[in-house]
């Protein structure tokens, strides 16, 4: 097996999942102004939802995949509908803080579910593995890059080319503005949570029978996704980019210096980004996402 191009291929899959969790991310920020850290959340219930179902439930894994997305859309979309909308003038960190609570009350309920061995399911996809250049990519891993970077293009150019995708962007503008131009902004807050969570669940479904998930995978996905949309500057067509680079960066990380190194790397990153991004601040100037 050639190492580089098992990276390589490591990465494009790794990368198409950070750009799902990215541009979710991005969508409610753009949307609401809140970085909503129990996004990844939806990433994690997808998988543990479905993983019980299938092998405790004796459910069909189409099915137990469909209402594990369905589970993950109903916990992003009652996120902002019972809990954010509420406190909605609140200061933005103390509503940032309390989706950091909503994850942790999560990671709780998964515990008490499946416990905190971690778990998975059958793949969607099976039959023979592509080889290229001496790496090996199984169809489920095709289909993950396919339809992660398809998908995440397709929402971003949702946002960017057709009226009620502008609509989002200007509920999070001006919302007053935007109100007075007939945009329903609290339709257009609940419609970019359950897109994002729809994204996130997706994620799931698609990379999780291709490794596991377990209680707290939820967190570590969301500072990805973070970090793959703060490289883009919260941009939706941006977070392609970044997600693919991060998710490229990581395999090669683990292949040469060993799996242990991409957490800290994760996080110096994550630290560099935020030096990177302050200096709007230090210089006094000022930039809209």
């Amino acid at each position: 097996m050639n190492l580089f191009t098992q990276a390589v291929i490591s990465g494009l899959m790794i990368g198409a999942v950070y750009t799902f969790l990215g541009i979710g991310l991005v969508l409610v920020y753009r949307t609401a102004r809140i970085l909503n850290l129990a996004h990844g959340e939806t990433f994690a219930i997808t998988g543990v939802a479905a993983a019980l179902l299938v092998s405790k439930g004796n459910l069909p894994l189409p099915a137990a995949l469909a209402l594990a997305i369905l589970v993950s859309l109903v916990f992003a979309m009652s996120l902002h509908r019972f809990v954010l909308r509420p406190r909605a003038e609140w200061p933005a960190g103390t509503l940032i803080l309390i989706t950091l609570g909503a994850a942790f009350v999560v990671r709780g309920v998964l515990i008490l579910a499946a416990g905190t061995d971690p778990v998975s399911f059958p793949a969607l996809f099976g039959g023979m593995p592509l080889r290229i250049a001496g790496g090996v990519m199984p169809q489920q891993g095709i289909a993950l890059v396919v339809l992660g970077f398809g998908v995440s293009a397709a929402v971003a150019m949702y946002l960017g080319a057709t009226r009620s995708g502008k609509q989002l962007l200007a509920a999070a503008e001006n919302p007053y503005a935007a109100e007075l131009l007939g945009v329903n902004v609290e339709r257009a807050r609940l419609t970019a949570y359950a897109i994002g969570g729809l994204l996130g669940a997706l994620a799931g479904a698609l990379l999780i029978p291709l490794i596991a998930v377990d209680f707290q995978s939820g967190l570590a996905m969301t500072l990805r996704g973070f970090i793959a949309a703060a490289i883009s500057g919260m941009s939706p067509f941006g977070v392609l980019f970044g997600g693919l680079g991060l998710g490229l960066f990581e395999s090669f990380v683990g292949a040469y210096l060993g799996a242990l190194y991409q957490d800290p790397v994760m996080f110096c990153i994550l630290i560099l980004v935020a030096l990177w991004q302050s200096r709007k601040i230090r210089f006094g100037g000022t930039r809209r996402a």
